[in-house]
């Protein structure tokens, strides 16, 4: 669970929707349609991006209006067997290949496959592809005009929330371990939220208080990784401090997106108490940098936000980027992207031929669940199959639990309606933040809608089980074979960072400005710890290419000692602020640092 990545309002604000739309279309007898329009909000919703209003409605739009597309090629073709397999196989592929996009490309051709399956299968919706066509529209437009109705009354909150997530991030991260606490995912986290400040175009002061928090948040982030270097002198204070200052963190975040502030004053003068007791004069200089950034982060709260009709901003103008010389660049032989739209065509196509032979009662689950679960990496892939099957499984459960409710209190309506809310939220405030508790979302609306719809919601328990588990089965065959591993890209990785670190510490050494060089350490760092994650995943495959093969485990260890090795050097440059640094973690650092090259070396010999 990344707690940090939880939206608790994107989902609190589609469960309203999808209950809105639910009732209204209850109330005036058109539960069909009411199913189309909320998978229009449903999927918009997902489409939905942390990030300045422009770019926020170009992602949903576009991602609704694809989503529109698949479900009216799906009900085109929904009733001629022949055009269903030969345009299922086509439109995988096109779906597939929309990764080459980028992420955001990927998703919406996730989201237009899905639709195909679901409504070129079973009679779903209103049975009518251009009316259903018009509904997923509508459905999504209905969406929009909710989720960017409030931004002339808060213009910074999506800036405020990606600032909020980079420090429940690092509170997140202080909880679970000393390696963990300073995580690369952390200066991701603010860097996005520096991103997203930038397209929100903030100015003047608005882009000085939101700056602000970023700078306390990483300055606070690099006082953390020095203690790694030091943690062998007082382990449990470190671990202490770290808490501490988490706590302190989480508060700070849930304070910049509440309608409430949150008490910072307690947490913070529990993390100046320890500070004061520190067991020697190197960790008191640290303990002290940890808490300044945070003293400032809390002072900044307590001012007048730059908001609402304060906020300085000026958009700036939104490039679209070039469409066909991205499609063109991946085209090549062996190239990723390329090879994902082939899997994908061969694993939705074949399952799209098999749920149209077998012609049961909601096949469309198979071919439906091979789209969502089919990735670009084989980690990914492997992983998404078994939080699918889990989720799905709880999702019956929890819809049964449902259903015994509404029958039990007998408002069958009220409770479905209301349950839809609960699983549209369940879907959106979790899909980037746990896949298996937004599985059980997706699965409880589907199954409390058909239950809504009059038809028996359990009828249909054992035939979903077992086409998710055979879609699982199938995908993960087609993933396995012949696949393109993460090990050798891993010691790539390794490589690359052992350079970047190299560097960082020629720049403190040299006494020039690393702030460069220590962003170039945390972008290889997470590229390393990202592939070294994704071959710990990776099963053996069918008819392996011919590479090298990294185990995991040495690739973990290697990880650690890099971070060891950086953290070195994060303390000299911050000691050295306060003349308190030594010859000794240079030594250290040396050390470490030949050692995981020469173990890098003996990975790739064989």
């Amino acid at each position: 669970m990344q707690r940090a990545h939880v939206d608790v309002i994107g989902g609190i604000r589609t469960g309203v929707v999808l209950i809105v739309l639910m009732a209204v279309g209850h109330q005036v007898g058109l539960i069909a349609e009411g199913l189309s329009l909320g998978i229009g909000a449903l999927f918009a919703a997902l489409a939905d991006s942390a990030d300045s209003p422009g770019r926020r409605l170009r992602s949903m739009a576009w991602g609704t209006l694809w989503s529109a597309l698949g479900t009216l090629i799906g009900g085109l073709v929904s009733g001629n067997d022949v055009l269903h397999i030969v345009i299922g196989f086509a439109i995988a592929f096109a779906c597939g290949y929309a990764g080459a996009l980028g992420a955001r490309g990927g998703l919406i051709g996730t989201l237009t496959l899905v639709l195909f399956a679901v409504f070129g299968g079973d009679v779903i919706g209103t049975g009518i592809a251009f009316l259903d066509f018009g509904l997923v529209l509508v459905g999504g437009a209905v969406y929009i005009v909710f989720a960017l109705a409030a931004t002339p009354f808060k213009r910074i909150i999506m800036g405020r929330l990606t600032v909020a997530r980079a420090y429940r991030a690092y509170a997140e991260a202080t909880h679970r371990s000393l390696l963990e606490m300073t995580a690369p995912t952390v200066a991701v986290e603010a860097m996005v939220a520096r991103t997203v400040a930038d397209h929100m175009g903030m100015r003047g002061a608005t882009a000085e208080w939101i700056n602000g928090f970023i700078v306390d948040l990483e300055r606070t982030r690099l006082v953390l990784l020095a203690l790694l270097a030091l943690k062998e002198r007082d382990e449990d204070y470190a671990v202490r401090l770290a808490q501490a200052s988490g706590l302190v963190a989480r508060r700070i975040g849930d304070s910049l997106v509440g309608p409430l502030s949150r008490d910072v004053a307690t947490p913070l003068a529990a993390l100046e108490a320890l500070t004061s007791t520190a067991p020697n004069e190197r960790l008191r200089v640290l303990a002290e940098d940890l808490a300044q950034p945070l003293r400032d982060a809390a002072a900044r709260l307590e001012k007048p936000w730059p908001i609402g009709r304060r906020s300085e901003l000026s958009p700036p103008r939104i490039v679209n980027p070039p469409v066909m010389p991205n499609l063109r660049e991946h085209w090549a032989a062996g190239d990723p992207v390329r090879e994902h739209a082939v899997r994908l065509c061969v694993a939705f196509g074949i399952a799209n031929l098999v749920a149209l032979l077998i012609s049961v009662p909601h096949s469309y689950w198979l071919p439906m669940t091979v789209a969502w679960v089919t990735k670009p990496d084989l980690s990914g892939t492997v992983t998404r199959v078994f939080m699918r099957v889990m989720g799905t499984l709880v999702g019956i459960v929890a819809t049964i639990g449902f259903v015994f409710v509404a029958d039990a209190v007998n408002l069958r309506v009220i409770v479905s309606i209301l349950a839809i809310g609960v699983a549209s939220y369940l879907f959106i405030g979790y899909i980037w933040a746990n896949y298996p508790v937004a599985v059980v979302g997706i699965t409880n609306f589907v199954l409390m809608y058909e239950f809504l719809d009059d038809a028996k919601a359990e009828s249909g328990i054992v035939t979903r089980v077992a086409f998710t588990v055979l879609a699982g089965v199938w995908v993960l065959i087609v993933a396995t074979t012949r696949p393109r591993h993460s090990s050798l890209t891993a010691l790539d990785a390794l490589e690359r960072m052992a350079s970047a670190i190299r560097a960082y510490a020629a720049a403190v050494r040299e006494g020039r400005d690393p702030t460069d060089a220590r962003t170039t350490v945390d972008r290889e760092r997470l590229g390393a710890l990202t592939a070294v994650s994704a071959a710990a995943t990776e099963p053996h495959g069918l008819w392996e290419r011919p590479a090298p093969h990294v185990d995991p485990s040495d690739a973990a260890v290697l990880l650690t000692d890099a971070l060891q090795a950086a953290s070195f050097v994060v303390a000299e440059e911050l000691l050295h602020e306060r003349q308190e640094d030594g010859p000794e973690l240079w030594q250290s650092f040396d050390a470490t640092l030949d050692d995981m090259e020469s173990r890098i070396k003996a990975l790739r010999a064989g």
